[in-house]
């Protein structure tokens, strides 16, 4: 039988040589395609798979250190990595192992960006990828009373009196201190940035609580 087999295999060898001989090149591609098709795509398919695979192995995404938003806040362009490498700096980073994600939620007067920003702003804070939210400080009370953030006393952030900003929130009653405004910051000063203009909060879910602590005081420096 596996002789039977064998020889079947073999003929049927010989026959698609024989095809492929008398045909032209683009005969040739043609009539691959149409028959081996799916052979093709499923191999493709297992390469870039296995690639993808190797790759992540390889050169693993590098953990974000902290995950700092500016909500309706415009510093510049090149602040974003500027805001980066200072903390960095700062903190001892090493930023060929852990990395400082500065994210702008910017959208002006125009409703429709605003209802992305706001859908943004969610999906990031599901999945953990932001710690803190910087906005300006009347926009800040909105965000605490969505009880977007946690009470500072949670993660031991200390602040002069002056500098803490009490809010309600809708799901704990009572005014609570969510958030530090960041005068005389010392870091936003040396990046050319008024501070006194500013609120810092620390997002309710976040994973990196020590992290979020250390860039808290590190902006409390004056």
């Amino acid at each position: 039988m596996w002789e039977r087999i064998k020889a079947y295999f073999k003929e049927q060898s010989k026959t698609e040589k024989k095809k492929l001989s008398e045909m032209t090149l683009k005969e040739k591609i043609e009539y691959i395609w149409e028959y081996y098709k799916l052979h093709i795509i499923g191999g493709i398919l297992v390469i870039f798979v296995a690639g993808s695979i190797i790759n992540g192995i390889l050169h693993p995404p590098l953990p974000p250190y902290i995950g700092v938003g500016f909500y309706e806040i415009y510093l510049g362009e090149d602040f974003d990595a500027e805001f980066a490498r200072a903390v960095s700096d700062a903190l001892g980073v090493e930023t060929e192992r852990e990395l400082v994600y500065p994210h702008f939620f910017i959208s002006g007067e125009d409703p429709s960006a605003q209802m992305v920003i706001a859908q943004k702003l969610m999906a990031m804070l599901s999945t953990n990828e932001l710690d803190l939210l910087i906005t300006d400080n009347e926009a800040f009370y909105g965000f605490a009373y969505e009880s977007y953030f946690m009470p500072l006393s949670e993660i031991g952030a200390a602040a002069p009196e002056e500098q803490l900003v009490y809010c309600e929130s809708a799901e704990t009653p009572g005014e609570l201190a969510y958030g530090i405004r960041l005068t005389e910051s010392a870091l936003l000063d040396s990046l050319g940035i008024r501070g006194d203009a500013l609120t810092i909060g620390v997002i309710i879910n976040t994973a990196r609580k020590t992290n979020a602590l250390d860039v808290i005081n590190l902006l409390l420096e004056k």
